[in-house]
C-alpha cells in the first residue's frame, strides 16, 4: 500500500488579516467558489464506489475509512491504495484530486461529480489507456486553482510549500502589505478602478484557456499580479471559429463573453463583476432573481417576452457540456439569442492572439501556440513555419530551445536537438525537464554514457 506523505507546511489565510475590517466580505468570499477552491477531501454524498475501466483494463475506486479519503487502482496481480492529500474545486459542480509524494503533487484519475452525485474517471482520464495517479500538477494548474504556493524552482511539479490553499483576497486585489500598514483606498488594486485591459485581465488569468498559454521569456504562469496586463507575463491564442461553432470549454467564459452582443455594444462597460459579485454568491433559491435583476439593470422587462418566464439564463446562457470537463456542466457565458445572433469572431481554424503580446514576442509565442496543437494539421504545419521565422528573429531562451529541440528530435536531426537542448539545460542548470529532454537527444545520437549522465542529473 502506497500512501501520500503529507508534509508541506502551511501558512496562515490571507483572509485572516483582511476580516478585521471586511468582517463580512470575508465571511461572504468563504462561501463562494473561489473561496472553496482547494480544501482537504471531505466525505461526500456518496459513500464509495468502484469501476471497472476498459480502456486503461483496471478496477477503480474510492472508498472512506475512518473518516478517511482512500482510492485504489487494480489490475493484474497488483492493487495500489492512495490517500489524496487535496481536493481541488468547490464542490458546485465536482472535485478532483491530489496525490502527494514528498513535495512532488499529481492528479488521481477518479474525481466527483456534484450534479450527478458520483465518482467517477477525472476528464482527461476517461480514454487514457494508461490511467494511473501520476499526472504532474504543474504550475499552470495550480495557478488557477490554489492561493499561494512556493514551487521549487526548476521543477516540473515539486512545491516547498502551499502558503495558501484556496483563492485569497490577494489573487484580485493584489499584495496587501501597503494597505494593512495604511488601510486607505488606493493603496490596494481594485479591479473596477483599473483600465479596460488590465481590469479584464484579473479574471482572464484564471477563466480563459484558450487553446494555448504561452509564457513570455523567464516567466511562469505565478508572475502575473493584479494590476499587471496579462500580456506582460504570458499570452493566450484562442480558435478563430464560425458562428456555427458552439463547442464550449470549461474555462473559456472570457471567451465566450466577448462574443456576446450585450458585451460588444456595451463599449467595455460589461465585465464580469457587473454580473458576478466577486464576494459572494446568491443561496441557491435566490440565484434566478439575483441574475434576472442584473440583466435587468440594462435591459427593460418590455424587451422580454411575456410568456419567457424569470429564468433569462436559461434560455440566453444555458447550461452545457463542456467537452473537456467530464461528466460536469457548465454555463455557457455567451449571452445571444441562439436562433439568430452569431458570434463575432473570425472565421477559420487558425490561432489568434486574444491580445497581443509585445512586439518582440509575436512570432515566439504564436510559433509555440501553434505547436502545443495535436488536433490539427493545418495548425502544425503553420507552427513548424512561424517556429522557423523565430529561429531567424534569434529566440533561444530555454522554453524555446525545448520546443525546438523536440522538432529537430521528431526529424530525426539528433545533434541539431543536442545542441538546442544542451543551451537550454545551461541556462536552467535545474531544470529535470531539460536534462532529461537532453538525454533522450544524446541517447539517439548514440552518445549513451553522456545520456546515462544527464538522467541521473535529471
Amino acid at each position: 500500500m502506497r500512501l501520500a506523505l503529507l508534509l508541506m507546511p502551511i501558512a496562515v489565510m490571507a483572509e485572516e488579516r483582511c476580516a478585521p475590517c471586511h468582517a463580512s466580505l470575508v465571511a461572504g468570499y468563504a462561501r463562494t467558489g473561489m473561496g472553496r477552491s482547494m480544501t482537504k477531501p471531505k466525505a461526500e454524498s456518496q459513500t464509495g464506489r468502484q469501476w471497472w475501466h476498459d480502456i486503461s483494463a483496471r478496477r477503480f475506486g474510492v472508498e472512506w475509512r475512518e473518516g478517511k479519503l482512500l482510492q485504489f487502482v487494480e489490475g493484474l496481480k497488483m492493487r495500489s491504495v492512495y490517500e489524496p492529500a487535496w481536493a481541488i474545486g468547490s464542490g458546485n459542480e465536482g472535485k478532483s484530486y491530489v496525490h502527494q509524494v514528498g513535495d512532488s503533487l499529481f492528479q488521481t484519475p477518479i474525481s466527483w461529480y456534484a450534479a450527478r452525485l458520483f465518482w467517477d474517471m477525472s476528464p482527461g482520464y476517461h480514454l487514457d489507456d494508461r490511467a494511473d495517479f501520476y499526472r504532474p500538477i504543474t504550475m499552470e494548474c495550480l495557478t488557477c486553482h490554489a492561493g499561494r504556493v512556493s514551487p521549487v524552482a526548476g521543477s516540473h511539479n515539486r512545491y516547498a510549500s502551499i502558503d495558501e490553499p484556496s483563492i485569497g483576497c490577494a489573487r484580485c486585489h493584489g499584495d496587501a502589505s501597503e494597505h494593512l500598514r495604511d488601510g486607505r483606498r488606493g493603496n490596494i488594486v481594485n479591479p473596477a478602478k483599473l483600465e479596460r485591459a488590465k481590469r479584464d485581465s484579473v479574471c482572464e488569468s484564471c477563466h480563459l484557456s484558450g487553446e494555448a498559454r504561452i509564457p513570455n521569456p523567464g516567466r511562469s504562469f505565478d508572475a502575473f499580479k493584479p494590476g499587471m496586463q496579462l500580456e506582460e507575463v504570458f499570452s493566450v491564442y484562442v480558435s478563430k471559429k464560425n458562428s456555427a461553432d458552439t463547442v464550449l470549454k470549461v474555462v473559456s467564459h472570457s471567451e465566450q463573453l466577448a462574443s456576446s452582443r450585450c458585451a460588444t455594444e456595451s463599449n467595455g462597460k460589461l465585465w464580469c463583476a457587473s454580473c458576478h459579485d466577486p464576494h459572494s454568491q446568491p443561496p441557491e433559491k435566490e440565484r434566478v432573481a439575483f441574475y434576472r435583476d442584473r440583466c435587468l439593470q440594462c435591459h427593460s422587462v418590455q424587451d422580454h417576452r411575456a410568456n419567457a418566464g424569470d429564468d433569462c439564463a436559461k434560455c440566453h446562457m444555458p447550461r452545457t457540456r463542456a467537452y473537456d470537463g467530464g461528466h460536469a456542466a457548465f454555463t455557457d457565458h455567451w449571452i445571444r439569442l441562439r436562433s439568430r445572433e452569431a458570434r463575432f469572431i473570425d472565421r477559420g481554424e487558425l490561432l489568434r492572439a486574444w491580445r497581443e503580446p509585445p512586439a518582440n514576442l509575436a512570432t515566439r509565442n504564436l510559433a509555440m501556440a501553434y505547436i502545443a496543437q495535436r488536433n490539427s494539421l493545418k495548425r502544425y504545419r503553420e507552427g513548424i513555419r512561424l517556429l522557423n521565422e523565430a529561429i531567424r528573429e534569434g529566440h533561444r531562451d530555454p522554453a524555446f530551445g525545448g520546443v525546438v529541440g523536440l522538432q529537430f528530435l521528431k526529424e530525426k536531426k539528433f545533434e541539431a536537438a543536442v545542441a538546442w537542448f544542451s543551451d537550454a539545460a545551461t541556462q536552467e542548470p535545474n531544470s529535470s525537464l531539460a536534462r532529461l529532454n537532453l538525454a533522450a537527444a544524446l541517447l539517439s545520437a548514440g552518445k549513451r554514457d553522456d545520456a546515462k549522465r544527464e538522467a541521473e542529473e535529471a
